[in-house]
C-alpha cells in the first residue's frame, strides 16, 4: 500500500507538471536558470585568458552548449502554450540578448571556432522565431513593448556584428603575406636610413606597427618589388615602430608612462611578426644579429647604478620588460584567433547602449512590473512572474553595463588610437574627440591582467606513487582524458620575481645561445666529469634526471637546515635566491614533462612514454619508502651501487650483473653523488648547476 501511495503521488506530480500551472512553473524555472547560466558565461568571458582550470573551462563549454537548448526549450514553451503575453515575450528577448553577449565566451582552441559557427546559426534561427513571438504578443504594457523591441533590435545588431566577424575571420588574411614580404626586405630598408640599429630607441627597426592593409591594395597581381615596398612603407598611412617610439618620446609624460606605452606598442608590432608562423611563413629575421640585439639589449634591461651611464628605460621599467612585452604579444595573438571584434565602435556607443538599456530596465521595473498598470497572472505562484521579470531585466542591464566598462580597457582600441595620432602627427592629448579612448588622458596602455603569473610545479619523488581513480573519465565514457599513473596536478603558485630575473639574465649573459647546461657546468669547473649528464639521448631524460638531483639536494638541505618558525614544506627560499631558482625551474620542467609534453623538444608521444617509464622505475626503486628520509637513504644506496658498478666497469670487471642500461633514478643518484663530491658543501653553487641544466 505504501508503494502504491508513493507511485500515486509521483503520478500526480507529473500530472501537475502537465497542467497550465505546471508548465508556467517550468517556464519560470527555465528562464531563471538560463539567465543565470548565460550571465556567468558573459562574466567568465572577461577572464578567459587567465583561466587554466580545465574543469572550469569544460563546465563553461557545456553550459554554453546547453544554453542554446535551454533557451530553445523556453521559447518552445512560450510558443506552444497559452503564454503569448508581453511578459513571456520579454523574457524570451532578454534571454536572446544575453545569449548574443555570451557568444564568444567559452572559445579556448582553434577547433572551437568551427563549433561556434553552428551555434551562431542556431542563434540566428532563434532570433527569427522570437520575432514571430514579438509580432503575435498580446498586451498593452508600453514599457514592456519598448523593452521587447529594444532588446530584440540590440540582439540583431550584435548578431550581425558576430556574422561580420565570422565572415572576416574566414577570409584569407592577406595582410600576413604583406608583412612577410615586407620583412624579407626590412633590413635593407632600415640600412637605407644609414643609421646604426639601436634597440633602445628602435632606430633602424622599421617593423610594421599599423597600416599594412593600405599596402595590400596594390598586391593583387603577385609579389611586390623591393622598390614598391620601400615606396609604400614611406606613405603616411603606413606607420612603423621606430616612428611610434619617436612620437612617444615627444609626448610630455613621465618616463614610466612613456616606457609602458613603448613596450605595449612593441608587443603589437611583434604580434604581427609572430602571426606569420601560424600561416606557414618562415620569419625572415630568424638568425639576424639585429633581431637578437633587440631581445638582449632592447627587451632585457639590466639596472645600471653608475650615475653617468644610467638610461631612463632601465630605471622606469626594470629588468623584466621582456615578460611584459611577451605577455601583451600573446594576448593580441589570443584575441586575434579566438575573441577579436572586427567592428570596433567607439566607447560612447557602448555607453549609449548601456544607458538606454538601463533606462528601459528602470522604466520596465518601476512602472511596467511594479506599477499599477501591471496585470498579474491569475495562475501559478503569486508574484513569481514579477520576480522573474525583475531578475531577468536587471541581469540584462547589469551585463550591458559590464560590457560598457570593459570597453574602456581594450588593447585594440589603444593601438588604433596611437596609430591615428602618429599618422596624423597629433599629440596624445589632442586625439580626436568622440573616437577611441577619447576620455583617456594618460598615454599608458589600458591596465589589464593578461595571465595568472603563476607557475606549474611537479615533484616526481613526491607524486610517483599517486594512482588516479579517473572516475570522471569513466563516467563520461573516456570523453575526458584519464590521468596517467603518477600524474597529480597541484595548485599553481605565484612566479617569483627572482626566477623571472634569473631566466632573463642567464639568457642575456649567454648571448642568446642555449647550451643544454654545458656552459653552466663549464662555468663551475664541473667538466669533463659531469659532461655525460648533458648527453642524454632525449631532452626529457635529462630533465627528469636533473630534476631528481635537484629534489634530492633540496630535501637533504631541509633536513640539515634548522627549521624556523613559519617554515613549511612548500617554502623553497630558505637557501637563497639560487636555491629558489633551482627548485622552481626544476619543478616547472618536470611539470612540462608530466602535463604539457607538447612544449618540449622531444615528440610528445616519446615524452609521455619516458615519463610513464620513469614513474614505474621510481616505484620499483622506492617501493619500501614512505618518508623523505627513507627516500634519501634509498637514493644513497642506489648511488653506492652505481658507483661500485662504474668502478667495476673502469677496472674491466663487474659488468655481468647488469641486465640492461641504468634507469633514470640510477643515473640521477649517481649524478647527485658526483655533483656533491665536486662542489662539497657549497649549497649555493650546488643549486646553480641543476638550475641551468634543467
Amino acid at each position: 500500500m505504501e508503494v502504491d501511495s508513493k507511485a500515486a503521488r509521483g503520478g500526480r506530480i507529473f500530472e501537475n507538471l502537465g497542467t497550465v500551472e505546471g508548465r508556467l512553473l517550468r517556464l519560470e524555472v527555465v528562464v531563471l536558470l538560463s539567465a543565470l547560466v548565460l550571465a556567468a558565461l558573459v562574466l567568465y568571458g572577461s577572464t578567459r585568458r587567465r583561466s587554466s582550470d580545465r574543469l572550469l573551462r569544460g563546465v563553461m563549454w557545456m553550459a554554453y552548449s546547453l544554453s542554446y537548448v535551454v533557451v530553445t526549450y523556453a521559447v518552445g514553451i512560450i510558443q506552444d502554450g497559452p503564454f503569448h503575453g508581453e511578459t513571456f515575450v520579454l523574457w524570451a528577448t532578454a534571454l536572446l540578448l544575453i545569449q548574443a553577449s555570451a557568444y564568444a565566451a567559452p572559445v579556448h582552441s582553434r577547433r572551437d571556432v568551427d563549433q561556434r559557427k553552428k551555434l551562431l546559426l542556431q542563434h540566428v534561427l532563434q532570433t527569427g522565431l522570437v520575432l514571430w513571438l514579438v509580432l503575435n504578443a498580446t498586451g498593452t504594457n508600453a514599457s514592456y513593448r519598448a523593452a521587447i523591441w529594444a532588446f530584440w533590435s540590440l540582439n540583431v545588431l550584435k548578431t550581425a556584428a558576430k556574422i561580420g566577424e565570422m565572415v572576416k575571420a574566414s577570409l584569407p588574411d592577406r595582410s600576413v603575406k604583406v608583412v612577410a614580404e615586407y620583412m624579407d626586405v626590412e633590413e635593407s630598408l632600415a640600412a637605407a636610413g644609414q643609421q646604426p640599429a639601436d634597440p633602445r630607441t628602435m632606430t633602424g627597426y622599421r617593423y610594421l606597427f599599423h597600416g599594412e592593409e593600405t599596402m595590400e591594395l596594390s598586391h593583387e597581381y603577385g609579389r611586390l618589388s623591393r622598390d614598391e615596398i620601400l615606396m609604400q612603407s614611406t606613405c603616411k598611412s603606413v606607420v612603423t615602430i621606430d616612428t611610434v617610439y619617436r612620437w612617444i618620446d615627444d609626448q610630455g609624460y613621465s618616463d614610466v608612462e612613456k616606457d609602458m606605452a613603448k613596450d605595449f606598442c612593441l608587443a603589437f608590432a611583434l604580434f604581427k611578426l609572430l602571426k606569420r608562423r601560424f600561416f606557414g611563413y618562415v620569419p625572415a629575421e630568424a638568425g639576424s644579429a639585429k633581431a637578437l640585439n633587440l631581445v638582449l639589449n632592447g627587451l632585457i634591461h639590466q639596472q645600471v647604478h653608475h650615475p653617468h651611464h644610467r638610461h631612463h628605460r632601465d630605471v622606469a621599467t626594470g629588468p623584466d620588460a621582456a615578460f611584459r612585452v611577451v605577455e601583451a604579444e600573446l594576448s593580441f595573438l589570443y584575441d586575434f584567433f579566438y575573441t577579436r571584434n572586427i567592428v570596433l565602435v567607439g566607447v560612447r556607443t557602448y555607453i549609449f547602449i548601456a544607458v538606454v538599456v538601463l533606462a528601459l530596465t528602470m522604466w520596465t521595473t518601476f512602472f511596467g512590473t511594479l506599477g499599477p498598470d501591471y496585470h498579474r497572472l491569475r495562475i501559478g505562484v503569486k508574484d513569481l512572474d514579477r520576480s522573474v521579470t525583475v531578475v531577468v531585466i536587471v541581469i540584462t542591464a547589469a551585463l550591458e553595463m559590464c560590457q560598457a566598462l570593459a570597453a574602456f580597457s581594450n588593447n585594440w582600441r589603444y593601438t588604433k588610437t596611437v596609430y591615428r595620432c602618429v599618422r596624423d602627427g597629433r599629440p596624445w592629448h589632442k586625439k580626436r574627440r568622440g573616437g577611441h579612448l577619447w576620455w583617456k588622458e594618460s598615454i599608458t596602455p589600458p591596465e589589464a591582467r593578461y595571465w595568472e603569473d603563476k607557475i606549474g610545479e611537479y615533484v616526481l619523488l613526491k607524486r610517483y606513487s599517486h594512482r588516479p581513480l579517473n572516475l570522471l573519465s569513466w563516467m563520461t565514457l573516456y570523453l575526458v582524458e584519464p590521468r596517467r599513473q603518477g600524474q597529480k596536478r597541484e595548485r599553481r603558485k605565484e612566479l617569483p620575481v627572482q626566477v623571472r630575473h634569473a631566466v632573463l639574465m642567464s639568457f642575456k649573459a649567454s648571448g642568446g645561445r642555449l647550451s643544454n647546461g654545458v656552459t653552466t657546468l663549464q662555468k663551475h669547473n664541473l667538466l669533463p666529469r659531469l659532461a655525460w649528464a648533458c648527453q642524454f639521448a632525449k631532452v626529457t631524460d635529462q630533465i627528469l634526471a636533473w630534476h631528481i638531483v635537484t629534489t634530492r639536494c633540496d630535501w637533504s638541505s631541509r633536513l640539515h637546515r634548522p627549521r624556523r618558525r613559519g617554515d613549511d614544506d612548500d617554502r623553497t627560499d630558505g637557501g637563497g635566491d639560487n636555491w629558489l631558482v633551482a627548485t622552481k625551474l626544476s619543478n616547472y620542467c618536470a611539470y612540462l614533462v608530466a602535463f604539457v609534453p607538447e612544449m618540449l623538444p622531444d615528440p610528445s608521444y616519446n615524452a609521455e612514454q619516458i615519463f610513464d617509464t620513469a614513474v614505474r622505475q621510481t616505484r620499483c626503486h622506492l617501493a619500501s619508502c614512505g618518508t623523505k628520509q627513507e627516500i634519501l637513504a634509498q637514493l644513497d644506496k642506489i648511488e653506492a651501487n652505481e658507483q661500485s658498478y662504474m668502478e667495476g666497469l673502469e677496472a674491466g670487471v663487474g659488468a655481468e650483473g647488469r641486465a640492461g642500461s641504468s634507469t633514470i633514478v640510477e643515473r640521477a643518484a649517481l649524478l647527485g653523488g658526483q655533483l656533491g663530491a665536486a662542489v662539497g658543501r657549497d649549497g649555493e653553487r650546488l643549486c646553480s648547476a641543476p638550475a641551468a641544466s634543467s
